[in-house]
């Protein structure tokens, strides 16, 4: 058995963020997910993201997606179009640091273990 190998397999379709909201945010961050423009939704689906999740843990969200490309998915995210660009402009108010001004606002988490 060869959990590197595996952990490498899901490295590449598989993919967790995390960031802190704003505490006083947290209410308004959880409605805008619940009413998420449906081109957003449409778009998101249309990238090819499948299992999307999102998990709230106090003022802490932390984000899930798979992708059969995470390295594709990533260079057409690298020139953002104008409704992710207003989106992020729209959530940026409700996070609590800002990692950098251009969609930093998350921190990417490393695969370390992984069983299919």
């Amino acid at each position: 058995m060869d959990m590197k190998a595996d952990v490498a397999k899901a490295a590449i379709t598989r993919t967790m963020w995390r960031k802190k909201l704003d505490p006083t945010k947290v209410d308004e961050y959880i409605d805008r997910h619940e009413n998420i423009w449906p081109e957003l939704y449409a778009a998101i689906k249309e990238q090819g993201v499948k299992n999307y999740s999102i998990f709230i843990d106090g003022d802490e969200c932390i984000g899930y997606l798979e992708h059969e490309n995470i390295a594709e998915h990533a260079r057409a995210n690298a020139v953002p179009t104008q409704l992710s660009i207003d989106w992020e402009a729209s959530m940026r108010p409700l996070s609590a640091d800002k990692i950098s001004e251009d969609q930093g606002m998350r921190r990417d988490l490393k695969l370390v273990f992984y069983v299919e």
